[in-house]
């Protein structure tokens, strides 16, 4: 009976844990729904950079959701940039090829990856998206040694790489290149050049952040940095040296989130080397509760952190049945991204488990296949290559050092004389624009006066003329001289009535129907009373009144647009510079000098 009710409990708890599982999942799916809802009815209502702003949301979004279809989230990415592309706004195409080439990586879709890889990256070096540039370059030789297996087009590029940021002097591609030399190191085993090279990274990085305080891509560096460097020591054996780096690095991540107020997301490599350190000092304890600490911070592309250290602490505790199972994971894993060379070290580990559990047939069988599928990797001339590398990193370095001490002074001095003269240039240039804004406002001033005067003269033949009561009967006066009178009066009346020029919808057509006259008859009578198209009328209406609004309101220049009846701020600016030579906001800044506020 006791064993009824405990059954009939455990069952009780189950049904409830999955009750709030399932609840939670729906609830974050339909959060996910309703933002993607809101965000798709936001595009197809809006123009211009609010729509392209709608676009950066809604393909982030989709990228955080992995269950989200990726021929749907490729679409609304293709969607972006086609967006992007047709208002000519390169920030925005950028971000939309950064979110196509995230979004195939993270599906492991390696070969389109690298077809489009190569496809922007002239387009983010042209237009000086310098570190967007060298994230994708080195991700594609990263994908060219780890999924292709081919190192030697991986140590040829990064040679490239290297070579083209230090003759560019861009000090985050530089970072960029010998973090991938150290990363090739360590694949090596050559842990000390490897720590040589991370040392490097950090040190230039920390210098880059003081450079660029703001840039959270520059503390990734150093947190890379920090992770290569430990992994290093511990091959190492220098667990020592290793501790005293950890507090360092722990500093690094709280000034990462005061600076950003948010966790440093590589926090996650922070814990990982923690528990590595303890595996080492085999003290399994405490490193299987490091691993713990990894679960609520890692994504499911990087389920092998936890997969690696339960396989080490498995092994280590003898519980080797375990150690496959996590190990099994892992290979599998690896064989679905594509990352052989990695493939075959799990391999490699996975026979000598076996081995150790004397099942010598299976550890056989593993070992072949690992022996296999290292058969295109060829050390001795990845070696060969990484030497190279190294000296022409040490003479680049010895001679960048050496120009730097020689050419300080001189080149200080420069700098400073240069500065001195481009101070007085500015100067000269800025008064000089200020004098020439005062005088264009005031001409401006008085052109709309003139324009006005002369608008009023045309119409006073027929300020005399009675109040149309009924604008209909126009067209049935026999006079013409009367009828374009009467219409005249009727076009000023109806655009000054609510001041109804402001509507942005107004129409030559829409009067015509509102007056009952033709078509033929409004020009007519425009032209003779006016002196101008309808359109250039109701625009001159909105200029003058946009001019008041400039000298008198607090408004920004969009809203004074939309009040006015321009529609777009483009329109608005494209209509004023036209007509008067000078943007509005140069309007408004030198008329403020003069005018005073109502």
């Amino acid at each position: 009976m006791k064993l009824i009710i405990r059954f009939f409990i455990q069952g009780l708890f189950c049904l409830l844990i999955c009750f709030i599982s399932v609840t939670t999942i729906y609830g974050q799916n339909s959060d996910f729904q309703h933002k993607k809802d809101s965000l798709l009815k936001v595009i197809s209502s809006t123009k211009g950079e609010e729509k392209l702003k709608a676009y950066r949301t809604l393909t982030w979004v989709n990228l955080q959701f992995p269950e989200e279809e990726i021929d749907l989230k490729l679409q609304y990415i293709n969607d972006f940039i086609r967006e992007a592309r047709k208002q000519q706004n390169k920030e925005y195409e950028s971000i939309a090829y950064q979110n196509e080439l995230a979004c195939l990586w993270n599906s492991l879709i390696f070969d389109k990856f690298e077809q489009k890889a190569n496809e922007y990256l002239p387009f983010f070096k042209k237009n000086g998206f310098h570190k967007n540039y060298y994230d994708y370059y080195r991700g594609l030789l990263v994908l060219y040694g780890t999924s292709g297996g081919d190192y030697k087009r991986m140590i040829e590029g990064v040679k490239q790489m290297y070579a083209e940021a230090k003759r560019e002097d861009y000090l985050y591609g530089v970072i960029q290149a010998a973090s991938l030399i150290a990363d090739i190191y360590k694949m090596e085993k050559r842990y000390d050049e490897a720590e040589k090279y991370y040392k490097e990274t950090i040190k230039n990085a920390l210098k880059l952040i003081k450079e660029e305080p703001g840039q959270a891509a520059n503390y990734y560096l150093v947190s890379n940095g920090y992770d290569g460097l430990a992994e290093a020591l511990i091959c190492q054996d220098k667990i020592n040296e290793c501790l005293s780096l950890m507090p360092v690095w722990k500093k690094h991540t709280i000034d990462f989130e005061k600076t950003f107020n948010y966790p440093d997301p590589d926090l996650r490599y922070y814990y990982r080397s923690y528990a590595n350190i303890y595996i080492e000092k085999r003290k399994y304890d405490e490193a299987e509760l490091y691993c713990d600490s990894l679960s609520p911070i890692i994504t499911p592309m990087e389920l092998y952190f936890i997969w690696n250290i339960k396989t080490v602490i498995c092994e280590n505790r003898e519980e080797y049945d375990s150690a496959i199972d996590w190990i099994d994971k892992n290979i599998d894993d690896c064989t679905n991204r594509g990352e052989l060379s990695y493939t075959v070290h799990l391999l490699k580990k996975k026979a000598h488990i076996l081995s150790k559990m004397g099942r010598a047939e299976e550890a056989y069988s593993v070992s072949e296949m690992a022996f296999q599928r290292n058969d295109s990797i060829r050390l001795l001339e990845n070696n060969a290559q990484l030497d190279e590398i190294r000296t022409q990193y040490e003479v680049d370095k010895h001679v960048t050092e050496k120009k730097l001490q020689h050419s300080y002074f001189i080149s200080t001095l420069v700098v400073c004389i240069v500065l001195a003269i481009a101070f007085g240039i500015r100067t000269y240039y800025s008064r000089k624009v200020t004098k020439k804004n005062h005088t264009l406002a005031q001409q401006i001033k008085e052109l709309a006066t003139q324009h006005e005067e002369r608008i009023n003269e045309m119409l006073v033949k027929t300020s005399l003329a009675p109040e149309i009561e009924n604008p209909e009967t126009i067209d049935n006066d026999l006079c013409v001289e009367s009828r374009m009178d009467k219409l005249c009066i009727a076009v000023r009346n109806f655009l000054f009535k609510d001041k109804i020029y402001r509507d942005s919808t107004i129409t030559q057509d829409l009067v015509i129907e509102r007056l009952g006259t033709n078509r033929r008859m409004f020009s007519e009578t425009m032209e003779s009373c006016l002196k101008m198209q309808f359109k250039d009328y109701v625009n001159f209406l909105r200029l003058k009144d946009a001019i008041q609004l400039l000298e008198r309101s607090d408004l920004s220049i969009e809203e004074i647009s939309d009040t006015v009846g321009f529609g777009t701020v483009q329109n608005f600016r494209r209509q004023f510079s036209s007509k008067y030579n000078m943007a509005p906001k140069d309007y408004r800044n030198s008329i403020k000098t003069t005018v005073p506020t109502a």
